[in-house]
């Protein structure tokens, strides 16, 4: 059998990408207890974004396509998002509403208040709903929205299930690498919130109360910024690195910890250094 042996010099040397030729693939079997990853994320690349819409329109996807925008900036959950009809978001007189209530189907029997969750109907949301009536015939105002296409003589939406395996279709279509499940349409719509309104805080509190959230950490982990937060941690830090530490082109400068044990004096004559 070859043996084989880590060249730590040509280690120290190689790109970061690849340690192609210097170690050994595994004889066995490793086990890892790290726990299996389920959870969805948001779509957080305005091409790919665009990418999917422009996919799904140029195969002729009307529906889809109107889902998938309608998902990506209402930020409702699917269960809500499915039921939707035409008349929720269009008058009697068939022009667009400014916004509707929506009674939210989680929330509704865990609050002690009732209460609607106000949504407004945007450009790219009117667009969308257009061009679906542009290409499909014989809609009516009471129409769900997202109808199941397996039966299209009943008037009947999507299941939670059917809208997640769409949602996984386009995934593996476009080969995007991220982890794809029916909350990526709300997660979207939240972290592109924050992102448009550069993290302002009051921007966070305004999502933890439009989702129900319990507390405003549960909302910065479901839109993934917390996520972000932690990996932009661990890569930028680079202790012991001449070449790559924080430090290196950076304007921080080093300065002495001020810790609790330290007297007023102290404290003061060290933010005066």
């Amino acid at each position: 059998m070859q043996d084989y042996k880590i060249d730590i010099k040509a280690l120290a040397n190689s790109s970061k990408q690849t340690v192609e030729g210097l170690i050994a693939p595994k004889r066995n079997d490793v086990q890892n207890d790290a726990v299996e990853e389920h959870s969805s994320e948001p779509i957080k690349s305005m091409e790919d974004i665009q990418r999917i819409s422009d996919y799904l329109i140029a195969n002729e996807r009307w529906r889809d396509n109107m889902l998938f925008i309608v998902g990506i900036n209402f930020g409702l959950r699917v269960s809500d998002l499915r039921m939707l009809r035409f008349c929720d978001l269009i008058n009697d007189n068939f022009t667009f509403k400014e916004s509707f209530p929506v009674f939210e189907k989680k929330t509704r029997n865990t609050r002690k208040v009732k209460k609607n969750r106000q949504i407004t109907i945007n450009k790219a949301v009117q667009d969308a709903v257009i061009l679906y009536l542009q290409n499909t015939p014989d809609i009516s105002l009471d129409h769900y929205m997202f109808r199941n296409l397996r039966h299209p003589k009943e008037n009947s939406p999507l299941t939670s299930t059917m809208i997640h395996i769409l949602l996984k279709g386009i995934k593996d279509d476009l080969h995007l690498n991220m982890r794809v499940a029916t909350h990526t349409l709300r997660k979207t719509f939240c972290y592109h919130q924050m992102v448009m309104s550069h993290n302002d805080p009051r921007k966070l509190m305004l999502l933890s109360k439009m989702l129900n959230h319990s507390s405003i950490r549960q909302t910065l982990d479901y839109i993934g910024i917390t996520e972000e937060e932690i990996d932009d941690a661990y890569k930028k830090l680079n202790l012991g690195s001449k070449d790559h530490n924080y430090l290196v082109d950076s304007t921080i400068q080093e300065t002495d910890i001020i810790t609790p044990e330290q007297s007023d004096a102290d404290q003061s004559a060290a933010l005066l250094n």
